[in-house]
């Protein structure tokens, strides 16, 4: 059974990692539980509402019609009304309105609801399309609609300025991410405007366009946010084509920084260096050697491509099985592919995992249970679903953080050494 995270929990999360906005949901309130409790989880904030206030029951985000059977009869006209008259007088600064799949049957003229409201200046009703697609191209599809409704075409470019795209709060750790590329980024004299579906607010959505670059992280979650930015308002894409996993790809992204902005990389470097001598310090002091170990990986095409270098490479572990995550994104499953055939690995390519493996690294609940199973010797959080985890320290994988953070998960003693 796949219980991975679908395009209509992607689209829910995008709105949810905005500080300030909320979605409403058009369906029944058995839809809005889960979903409540994950935003809750992947970003606390304090509660926007009492435990009484109508159409939230009782929980703190995610207001919902609660339709029943006979709406489907009937029609949920006047629901979507009373929630949006409901929600208007609220702090919310956006207000995205989204169809459960079942709902959408309905036909409820949502846009008009919205528009009889009078809050057509700061809510949006989404597409349901967006839901059938993978995760990650849903959660981009979604921030690239919420821009073009909060879109300021009279922002003027501001200099040294940058956003960060791709990032998401569904991702491992994100605040940690946020901040420590802000850091790094401020060691060249980069200032970060937004971090849009990880913690803005929609005044920093706003200012994002007057960013000058855009750096990607995650770049299948940011392929149509990249294109309006940069179609719009002519804000350069940096990327490296993957994600900053491992010491060498951060340090790969500093350098594309670099030569972009021709702004300076030495104090981002010294920064990221600290961090790897640190880890050549305590390897060379560690009894444990993960030379010649296996290890089964899935996740997305730009965590999985160069985690699975750094691991090979650097690490000398060797691969049993590596599978993808879907997107419709093109990043880069081909530059997997070439790598693995270059080593002779081209067989492990979405291979069925082996009965063991010393590392499983996967999402976060998996991997425990595959540990708890005796499937792997070590299972490693790489990404969400992990609500299994409360991670107290810093545990990002992007990063020099991520390094540190893998680095314990690998070389730490485990049950079966």
């Amino acid at each position: 059974m796949d219980c991975k995270p679908d395009g209509f929990i992607g689209t829910i999360m995008a709105v949810e990692g905005i500080s300030d906005a909320t979605v409403l949901l058009h369906g029944p309130d058995g839809c809005r539980k889960n979903l409540t409790v994950l935003s809750r989880h992947c970003f606390p904030r304090d509660a926007a509402t009492d435990a009484i206030t109508p159409f939230f029951k009782g929980m703190s985000r995610i207001p919902c019609t609660g339709i029943v059977s006979s709406d489907y009869i009937f029609g949920s006209y006047r629901k979507v009304m009373q929630v949006l008259d409901a929600i208007g007088g609220m702090d919310f600064e956006l207000i995205v309105v989204v169809c459960s799949p079942g709902a959408s049957l309905i036909g409820d003229d949502c846009l008009k609801a919205v528009k009889d409201s009078g809050l057509e200046n700061r809510a949006i009703v989404l597409d349901s399309s967006t839901m059938s697609q993978p995760l990650p191209d849903s959660m981009d599809a979604t921030m690239r609609s919420i821009l073009e409704l909060l879109d300021d075409r009279s922002k003027e470019t501001i200099p040294d300025t940058v956003n960060l795209l791709g990032l998401n709060i569904l991702a491992k750790d994100w605040q940690t991410v946020v901040d420590e590329f802000s850091h790094i980024l401020s060691l060249m004299g980069l200032e970060v405007v937004s971090c849009p579906s990880a913690g803005s607010s929609v005044d920093e959505l706003r200012e994002s366009f007057s960013a000058e670059y855009n750096i990607i992280l995650c770049p299948e979650y940011a392929e149509q946010t990249s294109e309006y930015y940069q179609a719009e308002h002519g804000i350069l894409p940096i990327s490296i084509g993957f994600s900053p996993v491992g010491f060498d790809a951060t340090e790969a992204l500093i350098w594309k920084i670099s030569e972009v902005t021709d702004l300076p990389s030495e104090k981002a470097i010294k920064y990221l260096d600290r961090f790897r001598h640190r880890a050549y310090d305590k390897m060379m002091s560690s009894d444990t050697r993960v030379d010649g170990r296996t290890f089964r990986i899935e996740g997305d095409q730009c965590v999985v491509y160069p985690l699975t270098r750094w691991l090979f490479e650097s690490m000398r572990l060797v691969p049993a099985s590596v599978s993808l995550n879907p997107t419709n994104a093109g990043t880069c499953e081909d530059e997997l592919l070439q790598f693995l055939r270059s080593n002779h690995l081209e067989d492990k390519f979405a291979a069925e995992p082996p009965e063991h493996v010393d590392y499983s690294f996967c999402d976060g609940n998996t991997s425990q249970i595959e540990e708890a199973a005796g499937y792997c010797g070590r299972g490693v959080d790489i990404s969400f679903p992990s609500k299994l985890n409360v991670d107290f320290r810093p545990s990002p994988v992007l990063g020099p953080s991520g390094a540190m953070y893998l680095l314990d998960r690998i070389v730490n003693p485990f049950q079966g050494l």
